[in-house]
């Protein structure tokens, strides 16, 4: 493939079905926006818990104070590239998940140019530990990993992490994760647009690919079940990441599965996780053993900190 297809490829805008790739940014961007703007208006919330040494080395969390200690936690990594957006736009499906019972963490961290992909890697990595903590200390039955786009790529990257010695924390405490139309081999990106801000080589590429750890991710996978999800009117080339990478999961032995979402595109197939109704939303509660008919009363909201 060319130079220039790839590019075409890897633009998720130039795919999709509804409007203009301009437009369907930009609506991107406002759904994300005052999808977040209502959960935090309507869901009890800590915002701005730090966890790094950096100003976008955050998280906010939603339910923790309403819901028992025993509640399932969702960790939501936020895509983008890894060089735009960012956690104050990235709670938008909390309101669905926190009323059936699963407290919400969302996690931030620094863009490209400004740090490396190595370095958002290990960024994601103190996000978590700090996630795993809380939940080891609240008595939590298990945390489950999300991300969409470059966000279902780290949360990928997540799953290959030996976090008993990453944060003293068994890897058993993951029970599960959700990936979006992520990127699980950066390789193709080395000589796009993508990776102008990123300068990643070859190397440095695939030392930072999910396909790369896949061995360690069978090893500390065992116990999870994993979804691996793309939009029916993604790129050619996403689908393709996806339908590899799930089936080189399944062929590992690892409970995973491939759920392609029709009429769906890179940009509204993780916005309609905001809908009860919405399939990967039933299907992420499904894996944390909730329902969305038990909806929690009492989750309004008292105040955000």
């Amino acid at each position: 493939m060319n130079n220039e297809e790839l590019e075409k490829q890897y633009s998720p805008s130039k795919w999709t079905h509804r409007c203009s790739p301009d437009e369907v940014v930009k609506q991107h961007i406002m759904v994300l926006a005052q999808g977040s703007e209502k959960a935090k208006a309507e869901i009890e919330c800590q915002l701005d818990r730090i966890y790094g040494d950096t100003e976008k080395q955050k998280l906010d969390i939603f339910g923790a104070d309403t819901l028992p200690g025993d509640a399932p936690i969702f960790l939501y990594i936020h895509g983008g590239y890894w060089q735009a957006l960012g956690r104050d736009i990235s709670s938008f499906m909390v309101g669905p998940i926190c009323k059936a019972g699963a407290v919400v963490v969302v996690i931030g961290y620094d863009l490209a140019p400004k740090v490396s992909m190595s370095e958002i890697v290990n960024q994601c990595k103190k996000g978590v530990s700090f996630v795993l903590n809380l939940a080891s200390h609240r008595g939590s039955s298990g945390v489950y990993i999300g991300g969409h786009s470059a966000g279902g790529h780290l949360a990928a990257m997540m799953l290959s992490v030996d976090w008993m010695t990453e944060s003293m924390q068994s890897n058993s405490m993951i029970k599960g994760a959700l990936l979006v139309s992520g990127i699980y081999d950066l390789q193709p990106l080395v000589n796009t647009y993508v990776n102008d801000p990123l300068k990643m080589t070859q190397e440095t590429a695939w030392e930072n690919s999910p396909l790369k750890q896949l061995d360690t991710i069978k090893k500390t996978s065992s116990h999870r079940h994993i979804i691996v999800a793309v939009g029916q009117y993604d790129s050619p080339e996403f689908r393709r990441q996806s339908q590899e990478f799930q089936q080189k999961l399944k062929d590992g032995g690892l409970s995973s599965q491939y759920v392609d979402v029709p009429n769906t595109d890179h940009f509204n197939v993780i916005e309609n996780l905001q809908s009860e109704d919405y399939e990967l939303t039933k299907e992420l509660l499904k894996m944390m053993k909730l329902n969305i008919s038990d909806v929690v009363d009492d989750m309004a909201k008292t105040s955000c900190s």
